[in-house]
């Protein structure tokens, strides 16, 4: 049971790293001795083992950890920013910014900042509508009649 977890948590880390299913199969079959066809059952059953080994099925749970991945990210990229080449500080930033909007995404500020500014327009456009009907109210009226 321990060489099954050991393979399919190297199945993820590989996945992670961005090797495709192909390379993933070949490897980990011939590591484990294990046929290609084994590995890509790991792969069509991930469902119902992965969020097991990732706690994906408790979502609060998942957003930690998610959440300390973009600290990690953010720190290893301001890290890049101060001691780095300047060369890679544009870089660095992009990745820091890129974090930051992650991070406002996942905790969900997003769609705050976004009805507020819905709400704001509306508000501005209720205004200026009442002035237009302020300036045109009498141009309107005469050429009704």
């Amino acid at each position: 049971m321990n060489k099954l977890v050991e393979r399919r948590l190297e199945f993820l880390k590989m996945e992670g790293l961005g090797f495709s299913l192909c390379e993933i199969v070949k490897h980990l079959s011939k590591k484990y001795r294990k046929t290609e066809r084994s590995i890509y059952y790991d792969a069509e059953t991930r469902k119902t083992w992965q969020p097991l080994f990732s706690q994906l099925y408790d979502l609060d749970k998942a957003r930690l950890i998610v959440m300390n991945r973009y600290d990690t990210i953010y720190r290893e990229a301001s890290f890049m920013f101060k001691q780095g080449d300047p060369r890679h500080k544009p870089q660095a930033l992009k990745i820091m910014l890129d974090t930051t909007k992650n991070t406002v995404d996942l905790l969900g500020l997003t769609s705050f900042n976004e009805q507020e500014q819905t709400a704001s327009r509306l508000f501005e456009n209720a205004r200026v509508e009442r002035e237009l009907e302020k300036l045109l109210g009498p141009v309107l009226k005469v050429k009704r009649t």
